[in-house]
């Protein structure tokens, strides 16, 4: 047991719901894969669920890694591989015009998936350098412009996580005490530029021209006003698989519709696990990601200085609002926007990311626990 608490290091709670959520994974991705790994994959669904067991042991070590790499580290790389980023979402974008590299061999990963992660990194080292200075002429060329450029490549191919990424940036800026006015001035510039965007991209679809993905979040939007009930679609099959789930659900491994979906593992991972374990667990998933988020925030807290605060409540926000967003898609809340679920969907680039980001956590839990114990040493060495 004392050697498992000096691997695990950092915060245990997160331990805990890291694990919980890694072993709902496994079961839930084996149970819903099997379509997927026929048809598309051509690969057992066995087989796809030890690739995917693969990456939940890569997580771990992302997450292990990253708690006990020294949190100064952070700091230094950090404008680095945002520009390392930015250059890849680019290529991705300008060249490949898709949203996923495919490496043979090792597979696709989303680059975007790297890039929030660098911006948020980037983020918390610009606004604990120059914390008292962002109410001049620092906070558009440090801050403004960065979160614009990120945003602004992801949006083409993947508009939910620009949203994302964005929702999460504001929250950082408020908690570093960005101005007020200043953030307000930044919110509604955003807005107009966003309005703008979409004006321009009704223009060019009246003239036949699909640009942007527009088509595709129509007719998402479109599905979601005005759903068919008799119409076999993702967001349907999803709906009735968690209205069979009722309370305590069809039984592991007896989902019905999650084998007629294709994105069963991915998009909607959480109406399978609902169907096959009910509404019940279901809300115990929410509590976890609710947990690590609270968690998340009493780390923030702890932190002695506002870059690893930062940190902290960055990779929370955008680990909790994720889960929420697929969660209210699977239930039919909101359109479908392609988000997984952190931790449970089917693993590659998003799981790892994800981890390491998580492990970047971990890192400033326990530089705190060592300040605490250093603390309660310091009376006991003075008395003696």
């Amino acid at each position: 047991m004392r050697k498992a608490r000096n691997i695990l290091t950092g915060d245990r709670m997160i331990w805990i719901i890291y694990i919980f959520l890694s072993v709902v994974s496994f079961l839930a991705v084996y149970t819903s894969i099997g379509f997927t790994a026929n048809q598309i994959l051509h690969r057992s669904p066995l087989a796809a669920t030890l690739r995917h067991l693969v990456f939940i042991a890569g997580g771990y070590v992302l997450v292990l890694i990253g708690g006990k790499i020294n949190y100064r580290f952070y700091a230094r790389v950090s404008r680095g591989a945002y520009i390392a980023s930015v250059v890849l979402l680019a290529v991705v974008l300008l060249v490949v015009g898709d949203r996923w590299i495919r490496i043979p061999v090792i597979g696709s990963f989303q680059p975007s998936e790297i890039a929030k992660i660098c911006l948020l990194f980037l983020l918390a080292t610009i606004l604990s350098q120059y914390n008292d200075k962002m109410d001049g002429k620092y906070f558009v060329p440090l801050v403004f412009v960065p979160v614009l450029i990120t945003c602004g490549l992801i949006l083409p191919e993947n508009l939910s996580s620009a949203i994302i990424i964005f929702v999460v940036s504001v929250v950082m800026m408020f908690v570093a005490g960005v101005n007020k006015k200043k953030l307000g001035k930044f919110l509604l510039f955003v807005m107009l530029l966003a309005g703008i965007f979409a004006m321009v991209i009704l223009l060019l679809k009246t003239k036949g021209e699909d640009v942007f993905r527009s088509q595709t979040w129509i007719n998402r939007v479109d599905n979601w006003l005005h759903p068919a009930p008799d119409e076999y679609s993702q967001e349907n099959l999803s709906r009735m698989a968690v209205a069979r789930g009722g309370l305590f659900g069809a039984g592991i491994g007896n989902t019905i519709h999650g084998r007629l979906m294709t994105q069963s593992h991915n998009d909607f991972i959480y109406s399978v696990i609902v169907e096959e374990t009910g509404s019940i667990f279901g809300l115990a998933i929410l509590v976890a990601y609710s947990l690590l988020f609270l968690r998340c925030l009493v780390i923030a807290r702890r932190c002695d200085k506002i870059f690893g605060k930062l940190i902290c409540v960055g990779m929370g926000t955008l680990i909790y609002v994720q889960a929420l967003v697929h969660i209210c898609v699977s239930v039919g809340v909101i359109p479908v926007t392609g988000q997984t679920l952190p931790f449970i969907s089917y693993g590659g680039s998003a799981y790892l990311v994800m981890s390491y980001g998580l492990g970047a956590v971990q890192s400033f839990a326990q530089d705190a626990r060592r300040r605490k114990a250093k603390a309660e040493q310091e009376p006991v060495a003075t008395e003696q």
